[in-house]
């Protein structure tokens, strides 16, 4: 190629105010980092609401495709299925951000693998998610050009599922969004002064907070003033908190805190005096990233990828030992949180440079 490598990423689930879950956190921290290559001319496709913003971050409203106004949940069918006519050879890489590329679309392809719970764990997603995104999932995988994987441990996973992938799967470790790390901290007055640790994430089944809230029951028995701190986006499908969490709840033994600014997470990661992480499958883990490179003591579950991200810098539990997340949990808050070893730390330009070079015929770590 020529000149720029046209790139057109993959943006429709990135709302107006390019704020979300990870997988927006990702797709908009990617597009930052790609738009400031020299060697790359960023394009992305979003919602119309969403062009504007998108726009900034692209340099331009002629750097935006917008994507007809369907319902949500047609909205995968249309890029599977009727985008790549649209798309025809305008673009030298086009790569899904989550879950889909566009049927015979005319570039290199490439697809984002942030995990492979579409296929371990269906029931966790609602019937028509289920039904219009696991075969298109499945055939999107299998049509990349590159599969760029959040984790080692994702890619394991993914050749598990299909091993002739190899070759073409790759890893570009995520980190730590910089508008968190610049953030100006926001104190929560329900926790201000208080011994408290922290769960940063929904409320699914796989996060297995319920775990952790059992486990809270206990510590409150023995230290009455503590306080678990629950922060999350807003519900998007079966929540899972256990029977104690309504008591705890009432008692002011749980503080929920649900769509919160990079100000109060980055306030909460440096006051608790503990995260806790007790999922039962991720494909990255993004809060154990996070709370490390913001000083946090943590505590995660075996499940692979968590303990690759945070290594021996976190102590590691069996994810449904009650007793052991509670006994962790005591071992923090009776102690003075310590200092923060210095870490070395990843940067969106470190994602970008991976990504490119695995798309365009360098291979990174894992591959």
């Amino acid at each position: 190629m020529t000149g720029p490598t046209r790139w057109l990423l993959m943006a429709g689930h990135v709302p107006p105010t390019l704020r979300g879950g990870g997988i927006v956190r990702y797709t908009v921290e990617l597009a930052r980092a790609l738009a400031r290559r020299d060697d790359v001319e960023l394009h992305l496709l979003g919602s119309p609401a969403a062009a504007g913003p998108l726009a900034e971050l692209a340099g331009g409203r002629d750097r935006v495709l917008t994507h007809p106004a369907v319902p949500d949940p047609l909205l995968p069918v249309w890029e599977r299925y009727a985008l790549g006519r649209r798309l025809g050879s305008r673009f030298d890489v086009v790569q899904g951000a989550k879950h889909l590329l566009p049927r015979g679309v005319r570039a290199r392809t490439a697809l984002t693998v942030h995990d492979l719970l579409l296929f371990d764990r269906p029931d966790d997603f609602p019937l028509p998610k289920r039904t219009l995104l696991g075969r298109p999932y499945a055939a999107s995988l299998r049509q990349a050009d590159t599969l760029v994987c959040v984790s080692a441990a994702t890619r394991d996973r993914l050749l598990r599922w299909d091993p002739r992938l190899a070759p073409r799967a790759a890893v570009a470790p995520l980190t730590t969004s910089p508008q968190l790390l610049a953030s100006t901290p926001v104190p929560v007055e329900a926790l201000a002064g208080r011994r408290f640790a922290l769960v940063v994430g929904d409320a699914s089944k796989r996060k297995n907070v319920a775990v952790v809230v059992s486990a809270w029951a206990e510590v409150v028995r023995k230290r009455p003033g503590a306080v678990l701190a629950l922060v999350g986006p807003p519900a998007w499908g079966t929540e899972a908190y256990g029977p104690d969490h309504a008591r705890l709840l009432a008692e002011g033994s749980i503080v929920q805190l649900t769509g919160v600014d990079d100000g109060t997470l980055r306030w909460c990661y440096e006051h608790c005096a503990v995260v806790l992480a007790p999922s039962l499958a991720e494909g990255f883990g993004l809060p154990a990233v996070e709370a490390l490179d913001l000083g946090a003591p943590l505590v995660t579950s075996l499940d692979p990828a968590l303990v690759e991200v945070s290594g021996d810098d976190a102590e590691h539990l069996p994810a449904e030992d009650v007793h052991g997340w509670a006994g962790a949990a005591l071992r923090h808050l009776d102690r003075p949180r310590p200092q923060a070893p210095a870490r070395p730390r990843r940067t969106w330009d470190d994602v970008a440079e991976e990504t490119v070079a695995a798309v365009l015929g360098g291979r990174v770590s894992g591959s």
